[in-house]
């Protein structure tokens, strides 16, 4: 009789228990990044088992550079979009940077380190003229980025006649910035995690982060509960440019020269790798991490394919294909956490009338 009540008394636990980890499991593939993460793991483990050359540094030192530089530049563009808006130039602003870093040090003269900053400056200046126009005229950024992108890309065309540019460097200063100095990895993929943990601070960490995740999902509710809208839009596009001209600066004295199609198509790649990683085309939902590991997805991929010995136009077919996948998965988070938070906490295992975790940490506004 006793054995009996301490069966059934364990019964109500050990459901519990279910229930708890159902819940903690449900909860878990909300998160913007598991997709990406899990994309990163098939990948890595399908191109591992297809050639054997997969595991080796001579693989994984130009992938992580290739990561880098379309993850800085994507880590600037996840900000943005988390607040609901589109930085078509970020491709431009690279290339455009880059030639600033002949200019101010070669034409004009001046020490290495006032030309790293200035070419910085430069580039969150042409990122605070996207935003300035968002803000002041109310037209789509997409619109306005694309316009300016190629305005931006002219003028490069323009200062470079469409010839490539040598660019002189001292070499401590290269090496600091793109050169092998990571145990043969180069120094992008440093100033890349750098740039990461910032941005994940930032956002998680700060009242400006929630007001970014605020904005993104409803701007006008944010801007009636206090939140410059305006004032953190601009700052926004401020850090996309920094970011582009980050890269821009590090591709160019990685590869000593500018030419006018340096940067292009990477607005494309850096709004793809920022999908995958699991931010919503409508803003108020994303993740830093989560574009970390669509850079690095997007580098396994390319990395796996030539050494399989495939063609290179699959790299971008295949990452197309993936985009969609992405995009499909963002479409459900939409509905499952925005539009039917009731259900997505009975399907996690929660209780009736339990509030569901906001879309990502820091979207309520601070109070």
């Amino acid at each position: 009789m006793t054995a009996s009540k301490g069966a059934t008394g364990a019964r109500p636990s050990a459901s519990a228990g279910i229930a708890g980890l159902t819940k903690v499991l449900g909860r878990s593939l909300l998160r913007p990044e598991l997709s990406a993460l899990g994309g990163c793991i098939v990948a890595f483990v399908v191109f591992t088992v297809a050639t054997p050359l997969f595991i080796s540094q001579d693989t994984f030192v130009p992938a992580t550079s290739l990561a880098a530089q379309y993850g800085i530049v994507a880590v600037g563009v996840t900000l943005l979009m988390i607040g609901g808006q589109f930085d078509l130039s970020v491709g431009a602003i690279v290339g455009l940077t880059g030639w600033s870093m002949y200019f101010f040090g070669q034409e004009l003269g001046l020490p290495p380190e006032i030309t790293i900053l200035l070419a910085l400056a430069f580039g969150t200046a042409l990122g605070f003229i996207n935003g300035f126009i968002v803000v002041r005229t109310g037209l789509a950024s997409f619109i306005v980025t694309l316009a300016t992108q190629m305005v931006y890309r002219g003028l490069l065309t323009m200062q470079t006649a469409g010839m490539p540019i040598v660019i002189r460097f001292p070499t401590q200063y290269s090496q600091l910035l793109s050169g092998t100095e990571l145990g043969g990895y180069r120094m992008s993929l440093l100033w890349f995690l750098v740039a990461t943990l910032i941005a994940t601070w930032f956002l998680l960490r700060t009242q400006t982060g929630n007001w970014v995740f605020s904005i993104g999902q409803n701007p006008q509710a944010a801007r009636n509960l206090g939140v410059p809208v305006e004032r953190t839009t601009l700052l926004l596009f401020c850090i996309s440019g920094f970011t582009s001209a980050l890269a821009g600066v590090i591709l160019a004295t990685q590869y000593a020269s500018i030419d006018a199609g340096r940067g292009a198509g990477w607005e494309l790649y850096a709004i793809a790798i920022t999908v995958i990683g699991g931010t919503l085309l409508t803003g108020g939902y994303g993740s830093v991490v989560g574009t970390v590991f669509g850079a690095v997805f997007y580098a396994i991929v390319q990395g796996g394919l030539i050494l399989m010995g495939i063609q290179g136009y699959w790299v971008d077919t295949l990452f197309g294909a993936v985009l969609i996948g992405a995009v499909l998965v963002n479409r459900l988070i939409v509905t499952r956490v925005m539009t039917a938070p009731e259900t997505a906490i009975a399907e996690s295992g929660g209780a009736a009338g339990e509030s569901l975790p906001p879309p990502s940490p820091g979207a309520e506004v601070a109070s």
